[in-house]
């Protein structure tokens, strides 16, 4: 692993190892739905996704820095979209959506616009995508609890450019939530979980998510084996 491997991974790795959890988003609900996609009317022509389209999905809904119950927090969307050649996994969090890079905390589920913060393109396409999403149903609106989210939601899904406005390409429906621990929870990586024929632009910030997420496992990893051994002295 060379130095710039190591700067990035290394505080990941520590910092989960340390929390025995996610460094962000540790506290999540699961779910499982659709993703039901309509015609792109100007979409790109490397989006893999057709119209007419429905695609099983799995998706954590999280609270990214814990901060106490009634105060706002930067929420967050996963979502892996299992398709045919593979899973593809978004990761998207609250931002101030024109912006569609800005980091921003959110009051309540029903008031959260997410952006996957880093944008998409086709290989050899000059023009980037950002995907973001809204809710459009069933969201609580108190403060963002995790003990308060239950099926059915939905999201209203989008393709966003640089300019203009975002173009709505399709829906995604949460269907039934997933009794399952925080710890046993999938872990979503948007690196290597991508459509061949598609890259995260800029790729410079790819490079630095898979070494932080590989990080973030390794910590992860280390918690579960000592928990492991533990169990069998005990």
């Amino acid at each position: 692993m060379d130095l710039l491997s190591k700067a990035v991974s290394a505080p990941f790795e520590m910092g989960s190892a340390v929390r025995g959890a996610r460094i962000f988003h540790p506290r999540g609900a699961l779910f499982d739905g659709t993703a039901d996609f309509d015609t792109p009317r100007a979409g790109p022509a490397w989006w893999p996704l057709p119209s007419g389209d429905t695609v099983p999905i799995r998706a954590r809904m999280s609270r990214g820095i814990g901060t106490p119950g009634p105060l706002p927090d930067i929420l967050g969307l996963a979502v892996r979209l299992r398709l045919p050649e593979g899973p593809w996994d978004l990761l998207l969090a609250t931002a101030y959506v024109p912006a569609r890079i800005a980091l921003a905390p959110a009051r309540s589920w029903s008031s959260a616009n997410y952006s996957t913060l880093a944008a998409y393109r086709g290989l050899g396409h000059a023009s980037p995508r950002w995907i973001v999403a809204t809710p459009e149903g069933g969201q609580p609106n108190g403060p963002p609890s995790i003990d308060d989210l239950s099926a059915p939601l939905s999201f209203a899904v989008h393709l966003a450019s640089a300019r203009g406005d975002p173009l709505r390409v399709g829906t995604f429906r949460l269907t039934q939530r997933v009794p399952r621990k925080d710890s046993a929870q999938p872990s979503f990586d948007p690196v290597l979980n991508c459509p061949a024929g598609i890259e995260m632009w800029p790729s410079w910030l790819a490079g630095i998510r898979r070494l932080a997420y590989a990080g973030s496992r390794r910590g992860r990893e280390t918690v579960d084996a000592r928990n492991a051994g533990e169990d069998l002295i005990t």
